[in-house]
């Protein structure tokens, strides 16, 4: 084997186990921010977006009973209350 082939072999081996100055860098950084993240302010985004999960499924079941109610008096045929529930879906959760 000649000393150029080890040479590239030994190189690509080294690459494998060590990280550049610019990922050594970019894992810096990201770890400072996660440093300076306080628990407080991530339990309180959590806290806010199930509050805010909470009050839209609230608001698509009272829909859906509205409609099932709407059905049940045949205001509305099957296929409307059909249309209209896959629409109220749609809408609140895409």
């Amino acid at each position: 084997m000649s000393i150029n082939k080890i040479n590239a072999e030994a190189k690509e081996s080294l690459r494998k186990y060590f990280k550049n100055s610019q990922d050594v860098k970019h894992e810096n950084e990201a770890r400072k921010e996660f440093e300076d993240c306080l628990i407080e302010e991530c339990q309180e985004k959590q806290s806010n977006l199930d509050t805010c999960y909470g009050a839209v499924n609230n608001q698509y079941m009272h829909l859906c009973g509205v409609l099932a109610t709407a059905y049940e008096l045949k205001l509305i045929s099957k296929d409307e209350y059909d249309k209209l529930r896959k629409q109220v879906f749609d809408e609140v959760f895409n």
